[in-house]
């Protein structure tokens, strides 16, 4: 029988050490930037958050055209942030409602912005009740109710 001969200690020793600090090095950098992803996610959350909390508006004045065909709202910007406005009316007239909305009017910081909502199809009349939501893309709503003279 041929005479067998095991790796000798100093070497298996080496290349045990060099098989473990791969794997050290492979899971260290996972985890980096797994903390990383983790820790700017947060950091984006919690500037949103603050955006979201920052955010000041409300309806200054509303007014309608003699016609009654458009329905003009005001929004004033009070904040420290510029918002981005979504703006629906829902007229009520006895047992009619008629509803419209204007999309993405951007109000920047500390300025007033004139918004017209159009009642085309069914035009507000003397006595109507309107009731205006004025809805951020942050999710804030302002809430207004204007009666036609």
């Amino acid at each position: 029988m041929e005479s067998r001969r095991g790796i000798s200690p100093v070497i298996a020793t080496i290349i045990l050490s060099a098989v473990v600090l791969t794997i050290g090095s492979a899971v260290w950098s996972y985890a980096q930037g797994a903390s990383t992803v983790i820790a700017t996610g947060y950091v984006n959350d919690t500037l949103t958050i603050m955006r979201e909390v920052t955010e000041r508006f409300t309806v200054e004045h509303v007014s309608n055209h003699s016609a009654g065909t458009i329905l003009y709202v005001w929004i004033y910007n009070y904040g420290t942030v510029d918002i981005l406005a979504d703006v629906y009316a829902n007229a009520t007239h006895l047992t009619t409602h008629t509803f419209s909305s204007t999309l993405g009017t951007t109000v920047v910081s500390g300025s007033i912005v004139k918004v017209e909502a159009s009642f085309q199809s069914n035009p507000l009349q003397s006595g109507d009740q309107v009731a205006i939501k004025v809805h951020s893309r942050r999710q804030n709503n302002a809430y207004y109710t204007y009666y036609v003279p």
